[in-house]
């Protein structure tokens, strides 16, 4: 047989080498592929014709593949399960699917990762925290939630928008009264400060939260901390060891933190999806909606508890 008729085999042909392989009787494979027992027989000498010989032996249990012809069984068996997976329903999508974020928003979504998995139970979610922006395409990540957008999203990259958050200055209401206790306003005190140290790339990316100054919030002062953690700066923020930028949510899920300058509307950012995914299928489109759900619940929480 030549590699172009190997090549062109109707799938047809091999799903009847398989069934009667697995059942042994022409007459239940036939009714096992749903077709009437002369069309099998006939498909059986179609594949034999081009094949060029006989493939199937008459043993005690029936008609099975030739000795011989143990690694045609197991590729036809490898070919009709990845059929099989191809037609499973969305609800079967299996897989690792790797995700990267800042670990404030890893805590901030865990309860959207766990009802996703309930949702998808096959999907097998990798979230890793990042301190810099990862290159998707390089780096093979699937996923990113960040607060910066890419300018450029390159051919293979789909970008969707979580939301909005409100980003200010906040110190610990304990920080706030020793400053006033010395005689001193929040407004225009020199403040220990609690910086990220964001080694991101901001030059591809519209990086709102990134590009914010301690000028543009009213306060200055003297960094004392530099971490790439934002869920260490809010505890340490928390702690009372100075004041931090953060995102309102964030600095919500503290009870103790306050705006340094209430009076002062800080500015928005933005949340984004950034995969290597087109956002077509249904567990793509469902984890964004989740994520955006989660995010607008939480801030109709804080408003109403201010």
């Amino acid at each position: 047989m030549t590699d172009e008729g190997v090549s062109k085999l109707p799938w047809d042909l091999i799903r009847a080498f398989l069934a009667l392989d697995r059942h042994g009787d022409y007459a239940v494979a036939a009714e096992m592929e749903r077709i009437d027992d002369s069309t099998l027989r006939r498909r059986i000498r179609t594949l034999e014709q081009r094949m060029g010989r006989a493939l199937f032996v008459r043993t005690e249990r029936g008609w099975k593949a030739a000795p011989d012809q143990l690694e045609l069984v197991r590729a036809a068996q490898r070919m009709d399960e990845a059929a099989r997976c191809f037609s499973r329903p969305h609800q079967e999508e299996t897989g690792v699917i790797s995700i990267t974020m800042l670990d404030a928003f890893a805590h901030l979504f865990s309860d959207v990762f766990g009802n996703f998995q309930r949702k998808y139970p096959r999907i097998i979610l990798n979230i890793t925290t990042e301190s810099h922006f990862v290159d998707l395409e390089q780096e093979q990540v699937d996923i990113a939630i960040r607060l910066a957008r890419p300018l450029r999203s390159g051919a293979t990259l789909r970008i969707c928008k979580i939301g909005d958050l409100q980003i200010n200055a906040y110190a610990s209401q304990a920080y706030l009264t020793r400053l006033e206790e010395h005689g001193l306003n929040p407004a225009t005190a020199r403040h220990r400060l609690l910086a990220m140290n964001l080694r991101f790339s901001h030059s591809d990316h519209n990086f709102a939260y990134g590009e914010l100054s301690w000028d543009d919030l009213g306060l200055s002062g003297d960094v004392a901390v530099w971490s790439d953690s934002m869920l260490m700066l809010a505890r340490m923020c928390e702690q009372g060891q100075g004041a931090a930028i953060m995102p309102a949510i964030i600095a919500s899920d503290y009870r103790d933190l306050r705006p340094v300058c209430p009076d002062r509307p800080g500015p928005v950012g933005e949340l984004w999806m950034i995969s290597r995914f087109d956002l077509r299928a249904p567990w793509q489109r469902d984890l964004a909606d989740m994520l955006r759900a989660a995010l607008s619940a939480r801030q109709g929480e804080r408003e109403m508890s201010v």
